[in-house]
């Protein structure tokens, strides 16, 4: 389970040092290997252990592809799949689009989602959060739910 928020710096050939917490359950589950991809709804990218990517894989593929927006969603998901590995430093090398797809550049942030993490750019995370905190406010459902999860 990958749970909290860390920061993490990306260097100038585009690697990043996976978190120590992260990179036990990464290391211990999947072998070190993982796949990348885009967010098709947000502009960050989605880290699965080689594991869990293959479990979204499979519900993507049961999808009706004949649906537009769900071929549309394939396209994007599966079409910036990115298998990678964790190299000896714990380190992953983002390719290139990925990384122009998330805006990212030196400061980043990891965000846990439980089966997967979520890579984001630092300034971009910080507006986001923003608006989701000022949505929530305003939002009675929200409020309802969380009253009824005892949050």
């Amino acid at each position: 389970m990958f749970r909290g928020i860390s920061s993490v710096s990306i260097d100038a050939k585009g690697r990043f040092a996976m978190p120590a917490k992260y990179r036990e359950d990464v290391l211990e589950n999947s072998g070190g290997q993982i796949v990348i991809t885009v967010d098709h709804t947000d502009k960050c990218l989605l880290i699965y252990p080689m594991g869990q990517w293959l479990t979204v894989e499979k519900n993507l593929m049961l999808l009706p592809n004949i649906n537009r927006k769900v071929r549309n969603m394939q396209r994007l998901i599966l079409g910036h799949a990115a298998e990678l590995e964790l190299d000896a430093q714990g380190r992953i090398l983002l390719p290139v689009l990925l990384r122009e797809y998330a805006g990212l550049d030196k400061r980043a942030v990891l965000v846990g989602q439980a089966n997967k993490l979520e890579l984001w750019d630092a300034e971009i995370w910080a507006a986001a959060r923003a608006s989701w905190l000022l949505e929530a406010q305003d939002d009675d459902e929200a409020h309802d739910f969380l009253n009824q999860v005892s949050l």
